[in-house]
């Protein structure tokens, strides 16, 4: 059942706590920058209203108040608290000033291949803590990672986390409807895979656009949509940008197989194959949302233009960043060129920039 909405404003006094600005919103509650006037100190507070009973809105406070790791968010303590005549549940927990990676995204609305690698591993390290202690977190997704004072990323929100007493696949409390892994939609069961299968669609919506697979599912609608999980053609070949390398697709694309079998069978494995792959290139957008590759000593963009009907026109460049002289860079620049012609000088030429 979806809990009710509390009306609060900024400045409002709810107990002990001074809620300054809403920082986060979801399903079960909706996350407030607060002061905590007993210890004088910035906290978030997730504020859960009526909705479900008070001892299950509880639940995410027991689980977050257990867990000790630099990339899982900790939950201090959580008060009962009459508010209008309303039962609000209040979630203290550690304030993460630079909020989610979702501040981080580029006028493309994706972050460079170092970085999402680097997240991915954190969250992955948060996860082997969780899967160590039989709990399934079951939301991951951009939204719900956030970066820590070390630029470290750490994940939060244990609204539908669940625990398996023996490790074994259990029912899950409710599923975050763009990341529905196909075991869910299958046998209404989730396991360590399907945490697998979240990060591998974080890392996709990362790398490729933020609203990629959301636009899919508004597209499509929810039925279709499922379909395409179901049968594993959600993501496909032709949906990455064309500078991700081959081998950082099938870390991708075997994190999301169809088959909780055929993914990774551990954090572990799956943060161990993405600590393999290290680029000495990467891709990001100017201001304008242009293109702008960089390595160690130079920065690099391209050129393209229509010069008919059926023929186009690609030119490279790269720039010194000692000397700031750009030159064009001839193994990747032609003129004459059909449209799969100009796009396949256009992938390559950004593969190159990233693998060297």
């Amino acid at each position: 059942m979806r809990q009710q909405r509390v009306q609060i404003k900024s400045g409002q006094i709810i107990y002990k706590y001074e809620l300054k600005q809403t920082i986060g919103s979801g399903r079960f509650g909706d996350v407030w920058l607060a002061v905590d006037h007993t210890i004088s100190r910035k906290i978030a507070v997730k504020i859960l209203a009526e909705g479900v009973a008070i001892d299950e809105r509880l639940q995410e406070a027991r689980i977050g108040n257990h867990l000790n790791h630099a990339n899982l968010v900790k939950m201090h303590y959580a008060d009962v608290v009459q508010h209008n005549g309303t039962d609000l549940v209040i979630i203290a927990m550690d304030y993460h000033e630079n909020g989610s990676i979702l501040s981080r995204v580029n006028t493309g609305n994706f972050l460079p291949i170092p970085d999402v690698i680097r997240f991915m591993c954190d969250i992955l390290r948060g996860l082997e803590y969780l899967h160590e202690l039989n709990l399934y977190h079951n939301d991951i997704k951009p939204k719900n990672i956030l970066v820590g004072a070390s630029n470290q990323g750490v994940l939060t929100d244990y609204g539908i986390t669940c625990h398996s007493p023996n490790g074994m696949p259990v029912q899950p409390r409710s599923a975050y409807k763009l990341h529905i892994a196909p075991e869910i939609l299958n046998s209404n069961q989730i396991n360590i895979q399907t945490d697998i299968y979240q990060v591998g669609l974080t890392a996709f919506r990362l790398l490729n656009g933020i609203g990629y697979i959301r636009d899919k599912f508004n597209t499509f609608g929810e039925r279709t949509y499922n379909k395409l999980v179901k049968d594993g053609k959600l993501v496909l070949a032709s949906d990455y940008q064309l500078f991700i390398p081959r081998n950082l697709k099938s870390v991708i694309n075997k994190a999301i197989h169809i088959d909780p079998a055929n993914r990774y069978q551990s954090a572990l494995e799956m943060r161990r194959a993405l600590e393999r792959l290290s680029y000495p290139g990467c891709w990001t957008t100017d201001s304008c949302g242009s293109f702008i590759g960089h390595s160690r000593r130079y920065t690099y963009r391209f050129e393209e233009q229509a010069l008919t009907a059926h023929t186009f026109e690609f030119i490279a460049f790269k720039k010194f960043e000692d000397s700031g002289r750009e030159t064009k860079i001839s193994a990747y620049s032609n003129k004459n060129v059909t449209r799969k012609q100009k796009e396949d000088l256009k992938r390559k030429f950004m593969q190159w920039v990233v693998t060297g």
